[in-house]
Parts: structure tokens; sequence; C-alpha cells
């Protein structure tokens, strides 16, 4: 309203806070208050805004280079250990897997037990594990879980051992991964 009957605009200035150890009461009349530093260029322009020229765009190549590096590495990584699953896979009693291969086959299993139908045994107290299966499409590596009352399964590692009681593991390929390997080979010959 004041600004349509008067012309009355708010000072451009206040929106400049006072000094924070200057702790000013609502009743000081702005003659002898506080003075606020106002800026040159809003004091003259009348704006905040920087003059000059803008700055350059910084070039983040190198870093884009570094993170793609990073990332192809923990594939190759990734891709190793599941090549190394696969070849343990009924022999884990026989085999130390690595930090990497075991960090994958505890993704998996997480997965596969997630995935799990749970059905209890009406005859016993134990339970069964339907579709106990994770897997990776990326990497073509699945994990079948299946539960056999009285087997011990220990997998021997960098990090330490694990024992799974009553549960079997069975490492193998996706059938994309399968179907895949059998075109490649098919073409090779």
């Amino acid at each position: 309203m004041a600004v349509a009957a008067f012309g009355l605009y708010g000072a451009r200035h206040l929106g400049i806070p006072p000094a924070t150890d200057e702790v000013v009461p609502a009743h000081t009349s702005w003659w002898t208050g506080p003075v606020v530093e106002v800026p040159v260029a809003l004091r003259e322009r009348g704006s905040r805004a920087q003059r000059g020229r803008a700055s350059a765009v910084e070039d983040h190549s190198a870093q884009k280079a570094r993170l793609r590096e990073t990332a192809r590495q923990r594939a190759e990584a990734r891709a190793a250990a599941a090549d190394e699953l696969r070849s343990a896979s009924g022999r884990f009693a026989d085999v130390r897997l690595t930090s990497a291969a075991l960090g994958l086959l505890l993704e998996l299993l997480a997965t596969a037990l997630g995935n799990a139908q749970i059905s209890r045994r009406a005859e016993t107290d134990g339970f069964d594990l339907d579709s106990a299966r994770g897997e990776d499409a990326e990497l073509g590596i699945r994990l079948t879980v299946r539960r056999t009352a009285g087997t011990r399964t220990v997998l021997y590692s960098a990090d330490g051992d694990l024992l799974l009681d009553d549960l079997e593991l069975d490492v193998g390929r996706t059938p994309a991964a399968v179907d895949g390997a059998a075109e490649a080979e098919a073409s090779v010959s």
C-alpha cells in the first residue's frame, strides 16, 4: 500500500546485517543507531552483482578420467572375484578365497536368502528353502542355496573363515551368460 499510495519503496541496504557483536534494541532511532557498512557497488549502482568477466569454466576432464579408471578397476576386480567363485564352486573346503571373492559371495548369499521362499515342515521343526537364488547379471554369476540338514559348508578366506550350517552353495553362470559364452565360442570356431 505504501508503494501504491506514496511511492515508498523499501531501502536497498536493509539486507545487510549489522555486526554480530552489536545488539541494537528495536526502539533505537536510525539517526543515533550504529552505521552499517554498505558495499561500494551497492551504494553506487544499487546492485550487488559482480562486474567484469565471468571466470572460466573449470576443466574436470582429469577428475573424470580418474573416476572412469577407478570404476574400470573396480569392475575388473569384481569380474575376477566372480571367476574365482565359479572356479571354486563345489570345492570351497579346498580353496582360500580372496577378500573380493568372499565379499561378492556374501552379497549374493544375502540376495539369495532375501529372495528365498521359506516353508515349514509339518513333520519336523525344520524349514525348507525354495528358490534361494541370488545373481548378478552384469557379472553373469548365480548363487543357488539349498538347505540340507547335517551339512557344513566352510568358506576359507583371507579375512577369516565362515561356517554355514545346513546350507549348500552352488555357484554358476546365469542363463544369459551361458548363452553369451556359447555364442562367443561358436563364432570363434
